[in-house]
């Protein structure tokens, strides 16, 4: 595979990967993890000194049973801490696999690229244009987000599926490759088991015409993959039913419904969520008043059910909801960690406007084009984390997921159209006999 990679590719995937080191350790010379990693670690903390997994409540202040963030990242920091080993390790050996996987993702989206028609070159300077991308290179590429470890696993599973569409036949190693790379990820942003939920089921839908031997080897690996995912999280499970009386992954999903769908939210991720006197807190305690007397878990469930009654008794607020979360995922705004918003992007804005353009010449069947049942895979992620934002909020490290699609699906139209040079027939049909440079891999 690596051999039929250009030689002026490689000066070009070096210079990008300095790039993205100097970011790293420039933007954090002290190698820090981030807000969300830092909760995490002290709760492996205080494990290691006995107390179990527990955090301390600034408001309370008393240490309490926590389930928040993901469980995966603590049971990986007391394993690290019990081998002796300095957590600045952690962070450089997650920066130099975030580092290797943003070149593999840069690979797979070129592959992606010539698998839909697209020329070589051409199919590279959209890998350059990923690579490049605002969140990719910087708002989150940057940073010590283990969505920098998510993303690119995402476009190579993404890939695989999409060959094996075409006709290929599945090897074990893909099945490897694949059930490690979901399972990794959704250990680490449990929010992608609905991402992979959608993408798994339009891959199966999509294989239903296929023959039956493609069809027994597409349940095969996701029914294998299920089995993966269930026991990787069922210490999960059992750790927080021990804690408190439920088998959960986390408590966070009550505290996110509820910051989607109340009568001062905008859309977005609220910064003063857990602000005293702010409106949104004002709003919750006068509908949950016994909310201190509550564990994570019981408060988990009440903001929950919260939520739904709101929607329920606001049904017009809530359409008008889910139209401001629609525009605001599709502004050109991208992830920051520390600030309600950032400007617009032009990158971010150019590509949005080229998507939906593509969209609609797409719907419009403009000289003779139509949706390939290909795309619907192409564009699951997109229309998981999409629905993910009208389920919660507008959040733009989960839109991350989503770039890929906003991005290559333009591109794969203007190649349809011929705007843009094509490979030539058979290329990315997934038949026999196609023309050379056909990925291989």
């Amino acid at each position: 595979m690596l051999r039929s990679i250009p030689r002026y590719i490689w000066p070009v995937a070096a210079l990008l990967l300095v790039v993205r080191l100097a970011l790293n350790l420039g933007l954090n010379p002290g190698l820090e993890w981030n807000y969300d990693e830092r909760r995490n670690g002290r709760i492996a903390d205080n494990y290691l000194a006995g107390r179990g997994y527990v955090s301390l409540d600034p408001e309370r202040q008393q240490l309490r049973p926590d389930s928040f963030h993901a469980s995966f990242p603590v049971f990986v920091y007391v394993g690290w801490s019990r081998a002796g080993l300095p957590r600045h390790y952690l962070t450089l050996l997650v920066y130099a696999a975030a580092a290797g996987l943003y070149l593999v993702g840069g690979l797979y989206v070129q592959r992606t690229l010539r698998y839909f028609g697209l020329a070589p070159g051409v199919a590279w300077v959209g890998a350059g244009l990923w690579a490049l991308s605002p969140g990719v290179v910087y708002y989150i590429g940057a940073y010590w987000w283990f969505e920098n470890l998510a993303l690119p696993l995402l476009i190579l599973v993404l890939y695989k599926l999409l060959r094996l569409h075409g006709g290929r036949p599945l090897r074990w190693p893909d099945a490897l490759l694949i059930t490690a790379s979901v399972v990794l990820s959704c250990l680490l942003r449990g929010y992608l088991l609905a991402v992979y939920g959608l993408v798994f089921a339009v891959f199966l839908g999509l294989m239903g015409p296929r023959p039956a031997r493609q069809r027994t080897a597409a349940w095969g690996l996701s029914l294998g993959l299920l089995l993966a995912l269930t026991a990787a999280h069922l210490p999960i499970f059992l750790k927080n039913h021990r804690m408190f009386g439920a088998y959960t992954l986390s408590n966070q999903a009550g505290f996110e419904l509820l910051q989607g769908h109340n009568s001062v939210t905008q859309g977005r991720f609220m910064f003063d969520w857990d602000e005293r006197q702010g409106p949104f807190d004002q709003f919750v305690r006068r509908h949950i008043p016994q909310l201190d007397s509550l564990n994570q878990y019981q408060e988990s469930q009440a903001r929950a059910r919260l939520a739904r009654y709101w929607v329920a008794t606001h049904p017009a607020a809530e359409i008008r909801l889910w139209g401001r979360k629609t525009l605001l995922f599709f502004s050109p705004e991208n992830f920051i960690a520390d600030a309600p918003r950032t400007p617009w992007h032009p990158f971010t804005a150019l590509v949005h406007l080229a998507f939906f353009g593509a969209l609609i010449l797409t719907l419009l069947r403009y000289r003779g084009l139509r949706l390939e049942a290909r795309d619907w895979l192409l564009l699951a992620p997109l229309v998981a984390v999409w629905g993910l934002s009208l389920v919660f909020f507008v959040g733009f490290r989960w839109r991350f997921f989503a770039e890929p699609a906003l991005l290559l699906f333009p591109l794969v139209v203007a190649g349809r159209l011929g705007w843009l040079p094509a490979a030539g027939p058979g290329v990315g049909t997934g038949v026999s006999g196609a023309a050379p440079g056909t990925p291989t891999e």
